[in-house]
């Protein structure tokens, strides 16, 4: 398996969505590159051939590249949760020390980031956090 890197760099906020959808493209297209691999595998092998050291070359060229095409989902994954974690810092800086938690226990940009996401249950954020308190007080 080829090395790999980790590099950081600054994007605008404003580009992150974009930054995120460019990622899933690229894991898309080498998901549908190695489904065609998979394919010609298949059809160009019969059931003698498959039991070869050529096969399984085949196999594991197949598997880096889905090992590949993990981690630019890994990649996506941290953009988004690190959106997500400055969104819900932001909106704990921007609370007042004052004044009281919203009723939902998120801060309001929070509340605001996560309002109509299919992605996350509102709800069982709600009672995470519920637990969490609770098991502070304990």
């Amino acid at each position: 398996m080829k090395q790999r890197v980790s590099v950081h760099y600054s994007v605008d906020i404003e580009e992150l969505p974009t930054e995120v959808e460019n990622l899933l493209n690229k894991a898309q297209e080498r998901l549908s590159a190695c489904h065609k691999e998979l394919q010609t595998l298949i059809k160009s092998h019969n059931h003698r051939i498959l039991m070869t050291n050529a096969c399984t070359q085949d196999i594991n060229e197949v598997r880096e590249e889905l090992a590949n095409v993990d981690f630019i989902l890994n990649d996506a994954t941290n953009i988004v949760k690190g959106f997500v974690s400055y969104q819900l810092q932001e909106g704990t800086e921007e609370q007042p020390a004052h004044e009281t938690a919203p009723q939902n226990g998120l801060p309001p940009a929070a509340a605001e980031a996560l309002k109509g996401n299919p992605y996350i249950d509102s709800e069982q954020l709600q009672e995470k956090i519920q637990q969490f308190r609770e098991s502070l007080t304990k």
